[in-house]
This record gives structure tokens, C-alpha cells and sequence, in this order.
């Protein structure tokens, strides 16, 4: 009999973990991988972006559709605390560009054993190449778990942190378990999609794509998300780079935030990216016409090189129809029109993403209406718990979603080991 069973042993699973064994209490943290913290260890590259120092306020313009949900679980472990409690274990933290927090030796690595030697030091218990199966409900309460590894086991508890993660990284073990466990025990589960992700474009084939492409990366750029109609919903200044299938880089993965759902619904998404986002477009025109003006003898492929790479150069002749031996005396005002509008506003339309496989969270999982923010607690089992990104909380990259899963399991394993009243 534990005092309090943990089913996942990630970041939201591990610092619930430390949290709840600092409190004296008899716990039982369950993994069903044959290491703890997989995930964790890769995260941001390997190089683990713990959290943000924007202010609260701020920070949660961050968070999700849903970000007045956080207000309970960072006003009890925000990032200040955060960067304490690691230097506390000995992991130092340095601020890079954009209020990022990192580890100062850059390592991941070095995140994952503050955390593992903290519980392998103390008396919670750590078990391995265990899996969950379901949650023992008795009387409308949780009262244990039911598992299956070296043999099938059943373990007892009045209190159970669900911290199984989303479905992002699946080799790493996050393959949706939690939330298949919390709707086997009747959680409504808002549909579950990658978020944080490279997008797949239309025009983009192994057939068709020039080889130089693949791989090449713009800087400064602005990219913006319109719908069919027209209306632009989302937009972006930084970098991304181009795939065999289609687009990544940091802009894109915070614009995918707003793609993934409108796909799983049927809307048409288009990309607009503006390679020139600090030329109006009448200056840029005007430019355009000089180049050709005295550059009339070289051919077009030469004259672009004044406003793009050759990789990008290559990219414009793919999508339009220029011969690229034609000289620029020749190009036409509706080819002027073309080029001008590649380096404006080149269009392509979303078709889909790269999967669970690259994305860094998951969009959707349990509903937060029927999880009470101040305590993480089930409102429809009681004992029941909730951290990390089983729930439907998703944030933008920069750290947030770490903070989100260090947090939620901060209070939940607060929560969940405070004594009940008496009768």
C-alpha cells in the first residue's frame, strides 16, 4: 500500500515524484519504458529549454487557448522557483536570447540525473518495464492501478497523478496511454493531434523539388497563415528552413499551433512567406524594374541573384514558368508580377504535418472542464490527479511547455498528498 502511485516517470511524473517523497509520503513511481525521462533527455535538442523569465502575465499569452487554467499551478512553482529548485540538485542555469532558460552546461542529460539520483536517493520506489493497464475504481474513487511487466501486478494507493504524457516522440514511450486510461474511466478527451511541427506542403514532391532546397534556411522572413477566404489568422518574423516534403524551423512550429486543428477540421490553410519583409512591396517593384532596365543583356537566373540565394532562385523558377537562359530585357510586365509576387507573398498550401514522430507536444487530451485547476484533481473521479501534457494544454516553444509540465506536477503532487478532513 502506497501513500500515492505516479503512473509516468517524465518531467510532470519525476517532480511530482520528488515533490510528494519531500513530504514523507510512501510513493510508487511507475514507468513503462526501461529508462525514466526519455523524452526529457531530448528535449530542446538535447539541450532542455527549462523555462522562460518572462513575467506571468506574459508568459501566459503562451499557453494555449485555455491559460487562466495555469494561474493555480504557477502562482504555487513558477520559473524563479524552478531555477532554484535545479540549482538546489546542482544544475546551474544560464539566460539565453529570449528570456530562454537553459542548463549552463547545455546538456539535457544533466537535467535527467538531478531528477533520477533525487528519487533513487530517496524512498520512492521506481518501477520499470511496467505498464498501466487500468485504474481500479471503487465506489467512484480511484483506489489503485492494475499492471502488467514481468507479471501482472495490481498496486494500491489512495492517490493517483496520471502524468503519462501526450503522444509526441512515441519511441520514447509517450504513445497516449494516459489519456486512453483517463477515457477508460469516463474523461471526455478533446481529439488528440501533433503540435509544434514541421508542416507538409502541396507543391512539394520528391519528383519536382530541386535537390539545393532541401535543407536551405532563410533568416528574417515573416510567414503568415491565411484561410481559402482570405483571412489571415496567424504570422511570424525568424527563420525556417525547407524540407523534401515540405517546411520546419522555429516560425513554424509556432505557427503550427494554429494549423493543426483547422486541418483535423476540414479547412483549407495556406502559407504566405515574404522574402523581403523589410521592402515595400512599391519599392521592391521599383527595384525590380531598374534591375531589368540595366541588366537587360544577362539572363534572368543572374539578374535574381540582387534579391535572392540560388537555392531560393531555384525555388522561383520551379514554381513559375521562366526559361531560366531568358534575358531580362524579355521578362513581361505579368512575369515582373510573378517574381514580385514570389518575394512577397509565395503561397503554398498546407497539407498536412510530419507527424507525432517530429513533434515536440501534443495538441488536445483531457478536457480541462473536468479538472479543477486549483487542485489538478479529477471533478468526476476523486483521487484522481492530472499533470503534464496528458492534459489539453499545449504552449509555444521558448520553454513554456517544460514550465506547464514541472508545474502541474508541482501541484498535483501538493494536492494529492494533503490529508483529507476528517468526517
Amino acid at each position: 500500500m502506497y501513500d500515492l502511485i505516479i503512473i509516468g516517470a517524465g518531467a510532470s511524473g519525476m517532480i511530482s515524484a520528488i515533490t510528494a517523497q519531500r513530504q514523507g509520503q510512501r510513493v510508487l513511481l511507475i514507468e513503462k519504458m526501461s529508462q525514466a525521462g526519455r523524452k526529457l533527455r531530448i528535449t530542446g535538442k538535447g539541450r532542455c529549454n527549462l523555462t522562460n523569465t518572462l513575467p506571468l502575465k506574459d508568459f501566459l499569452k503562451h499557453c494555449g487557448s485555455e491559460p487562466r487554467f495555469l494561474y493555480p499551478s504557477f502562482n504555487t512553482f513558477f520559473s524563479k522557483d524552478l531555477v532554484k529548485f535545479f540549482e538546489d540538485l546542482g544544475v546551474k542555469t544560464v539566460e539565453e536570447r529570449g528570456g530562454r532558460i537553459f542548463p549552463e552546461s547545455g546538456k539535457a542529460q544533466d537535467v535527467f540525473l538531478a531528477m533520477i539520483n533525487e528519487l533513487e536517493d530517496s524512498d520512492c520506489r521506481i518501477l520499470k518495464n511496467t505498464e498501466v493497464t487500468s485504474l481500479i475504481i471503487e465506489e467512484g474513487r480511484v483506489v489503485g492501478v492494475k499492471t502488467k511487466g514481468n507479471k501482472d501486478q495490481i498496486f494500491k494507493a489512495p492517490k493517483i497523478i496520471l502524468a503519462a504524457g501526450g503522444e509526441s516522440y512515441p519511441l520514447t514511450g509517450s504513445q497516449g496511454d494516459g489519456i486512453s486510461l483517463a477515457k477508460q474511466v469516463g474523461h471526455n478527451i478533446i481529439p488528440t493531434i501533433p503540435c509544434l511541427v514541421g508542416l507538409k506542403l502541396k507543391y512539394y514532391n520528391a519528383e519536382r523539388i530541386h535537390p539545393c532546397i532541401i535543407g536551405f534556411g532563410v533568416r528574417n522572413v515573416n510567414a503568415t497563415l491565411s484561410l481559402e477566404s482570405g483571412k489571415k489568422i496567424a504570422e511570424e518574423f525568424g527563420e525556417l528552413t525547407f524540407r523534401e516534403e515540405g517546411i520546419e524551423g522555429p516560425i513554424i512550429l509556432t505557427l503550427s499551433r494554429k494549423v493543426g486543428r483547422l486541418l483535423y477540421n476540414g479547412e483549407k490553410v495556406f502559407l504566405n512567406i515574404d522574402f523581403k519583409p523589410a521592402i515595400a512591396e512599391k519599392e521592391l517593384d521599383a527595384k525590380l524594374l531598374r534591375e531589368l532596365d540595366t541588366r537587360g543583356k544577362e539572363d534572368i537566373r543572374t539578374l535574381l541573384r540582387a534579391f535572392l540565394p540560388h537555392e531560393l532562385i531555384y525555388l522561383l523558377l520551379d514554381m513559375t514558368s521562366f526559361d531560366p537562359r531568358k534575358k531580362s530585357s524579355f521578362v513581361s510586365s505579368q512575369e515582373r508580377k510573378e517574381i514580385l509576387n514570389f518575394l512577397k507573398s509565395c503561397q503554398f498550401e498546407i497539407i498536412g504535418d510530419f507527424g507525432y514522430e517530429q513533434a515536440i507536444v501534443t495538441q488536445g487530451g483531457v478536457d480541462l472542464k473536468e479538472i479543477n485547476p486549483k487542485t489538478l484533481e479529477s471533478k468526476l473521479i476523486p483521487g484522481l490527479f492530472f499533470a503534464g501534457e496528458v492534459m489539453d494544454l499545449d504552449a509555444d516553444t521558448g520553454g513554456f511547455n517544460l514550465q506547464i509540465a514541472f508545474s502541474t506536477g508541482v501541484l498535483a503532487a501538493q494536492d494529492a498528498t494533503k490529508e483529507e478532513p476528517q468526517e
